[in-house]
């Protein structure tokens, strides 16, 4: 099972701190001494772009048939607007333009701050991210970047961790905990469990535990899969999850710096167990190639001999490594989900990331579909709760709908 713990946590450190703002304006500008691209340039940076989408994005049909968006199609389009462009800044600013069409929270440009604490990220973990740090270190990336100027909206906290992103509670003493985790934030990890740990082993005894992951945007799987997890199990469970690959050249890299030698292995999609295939899109059968199959096992660790019910509260922000929590709860029945469906995209390895050759920007995407154990695609399907009721969350937690929900099925 993949660990996407790396690229996805910036943007949802940005999120849960208020900074969401720097990716819709990233500040893209050139130093003066830089000559502006050409038409010409900015043109082969788009058709590099687009030819790399067309042979591995996943979602273009799920992209068709959720939004109406054929974004193939609107190629001419594109060109246009790019056209039209006076500088680099504008180039940038329509390249995020035409990304935000494809309705995914995993494809974008990538500016200033999050090519600098991508670059922070994948270094501490160079042995299976030799094909990101391939592309963050190219030259033309290295050249554009460091030309571009850091946002005055940088968080300024140590390490980028995001401040109170635990609470817990007691809503029943005895009985009922509670505890809402913001963000699975890898540089939380430390200090989180320093408060999460002595909670969970003092609530041990009690009937139920209810962990609120709502608004949740994910970051790094460990925060749940290596650290809470296995310290609420008395056996292990293991999960199965497939990833599919459309099978082009570009993300080979990728996929293999993450599955090593199996990527030899890969199956081909006819291959595939036909209980799972009847259940994935129908685009799996003509527009991919192969597929590996990820049985994960989790086993206790520090187990605290909790014989309790875990609750999983979720709802539409629930996304990436958030998300990919609430499918293993939902697989392995590890907990009960209730609130409103997910966001989807748990499944899968970090999002792969290009360097166009001529502007040295960055933009990034998925390079596989994510199936879950009966082969729905996780992106498009997402999660649904085993009990939905209104996931807002209520300023008063005796009010709050998805409490009120979890004590009704605990009395």
């Amino acid at each position: 099972m993949k660990k996407k713990f790396l690229i996805v946590i910036i943007l949802f450190i940005l999120i849960v701190t208020g900074y969401y703002s720097l990716m819709q304006n990233p500040l893209a500008t050139t130093s003066s001494k830089n000559k502006q691209l050409t038409e010409t340039q900015k043109l082969n940076d788009f058709e590099y772009m687009y030819t790399i989408l067309k042979d591995d994005y996943p979602y273009f049909e799920v992209n068709k048939r959720q939004n109406g968006v054929d974004w193939l199609s609107m190629k001419d389009k594109y060109i246009s607007k790019i056209k039209a462009t006076n500088n680099d800044v504008d180039f940038y600013k329509v390249l995020e333009n035409i990304l935000s069409e494809f309705n995914n929270g995993h494809v974008s440009m990538i500016n200033k701050d999050f090519y600098s604490l991508m670059q922070n990220l994948y270094e501490k973990d160079a042995n299976s991210s030799e094909a990101w740090l391939s592309q963050l270190n190219s030259e033309v990336a290295k050249e554009r970047y460091s030309s571009m100027p850091n946002s005055k909206d940088v968080p300024k906290n140590s390490k980028y961790i995001v401040p109170n992103n635990v609470k817990t509670n007691l809503l029943e003493k005895d009985k009922v905990a509670y505890m809402a985790i913001h963000s699975f934030n890898s540089f939380n990890i430390e200090g989180d469990m320093k408060i999460i740990n002595p909670f969970l082993q003092s609530i041990k005894d009690y009937k139920a535990l209810i962990i609120d992951i709502r608004g949740n945007g994910g970051g790094d799987t460990r925060y749940w899969s290596d650290n809470i997890v296995p310290m609420l199990l008395n056996s292990t469970v293991t999960d199965t999850q497939y990833l599919a690959f459309r099978g082009g050249n570009y993300v080979e890299q990728f996929i293999k710096s993450r599955l090593g030698y199996s990527y030899f292995s890969l199956s081909k999609i006819s291959d595939m167990d036909s209980d799972v295939l009847k259940n994935s899109p129908p685009e799996l059968k003509t527009d991919f190639k192969y597929y590996s199959t990820n049985n994960t096992s989790y086993k206790p660790m520090n187990s605290i001999g909790f014989n309790g019910r875990v609750f999983l509260l979720i709802d539409n922000g629930v996304f990436s490594s958030a998300e990919a929590f609430a499918v293993f709860a939902k697989d392995t029945g590890f907990a009960t989900l209730i609130g409103e469906k997910t966001g989807g995209d748990g499944i899968g390895f970090d999002p792969a990331i290009c360097t166009l050759p001529n502007s040295g920007y960055i933009f990034r995407f998925p390079l596989e579909m994510g199936l879950t154990s009966d082969g729905t695609s996780n992106f498009e399907h997402k999660t649904e709760p085993d009990v939905k009721v209104s996931a807002k969350v209520g300023a008063d937690l005796t009010k709050d709908e998805t409490i009120k929900a979890v004590l009704k099925l605990i009395d």
